[in-house]
């Protein structure tokens, strides 16, 4: 899968964060077993500090992480996905983004991005102004609704931009019942949104 750009950030995101691979193709499941195990491996030790590895713990988490690089992108488009996970004892928080050309005015598609019209919504979203510097003209959407053929509320935290520089309309979100706990990480959401900048792939700085 060939992907015009690439997401970098200012700063590195804040604790908690774990950058998920979009794998296909042969030695797929191999380098997505490996990868889950290392990261829940690195997590958890910048988690727990100078305390007690929890091997159980770690486990669990590998296996979380795995599922998600596996399902998560046979079920939405996606381009990337981010994982947020700053507290091993509660529901993990993926976010996938995905970018299109950028036609038409930037009204309507921002609208179309954060689902200001989406059709099933329990009330109206909530919706404010989301320009950053790094990416441009931007809206965030918080929005309740019930899916289809389910009986829990969900919530879905969606962000949506114009970036200009790259020619692109780019989406980042999420979708959980968790409410409580997503409501609580509205801030750290918003801060790793502000972090973020849209590159070149060719342009990536490698350590």
């Amino acid at each position: 899968m060939s992907i015009p750009y690439t997401l970098d950030f200012t700063e590195d995101p804040a604790d908690g964060w774990i950058a998920v691979p979009i794998l296909e193709g042969r030695g797929a499941d191999r380098q997505r077993r490996k990868w889950a195990k290392k990261s829940a491996e690195l997590h958890c030790a910048l988690l727990s500090g100078s305390g007690p590895r929890d091997k159980p713990q770690e486990k669990e988490l590998a296996r979380k992480l795995e599922a998600f690089s596996e399902q998560f992108p046979q079920k939405i488009p996606m381009h990337y996905m981010f994982v947020y996970a700053p507290d091993l004892r509660r529901r993990l928080v993926p976010f996938h983004f995905y970018a299109v050309d950028s036609e038409g005015p930037v009204e309507p598609v921002l609208d179309t991005l954060v689902q200001r019209n989406q059709p099933g919504a329990a009330q109206d979203p909530q919706i404010v102004d989301f320009t950053t510097d790094n990416l441009g003209r931007g809206l965030r959407s918080i929005r309740h609704f019930v899916p289809k053929g389910a009986e829990a509320l969900c919530m879905s935290v969606n962000y949506g931009w114009r970036v200009d520089s790259h020619g692109i309309d780019l989406a980042m979100r999420t979708v959980s019942d968790d409410l409580g706990w997503v409501s609580a990480n509205i801030d750290a959401f918003d801060a790793f949104a502000r972090s973020l900048k849209v590159v070149h792939p060719n342009d990536i700085a490698v350590d």
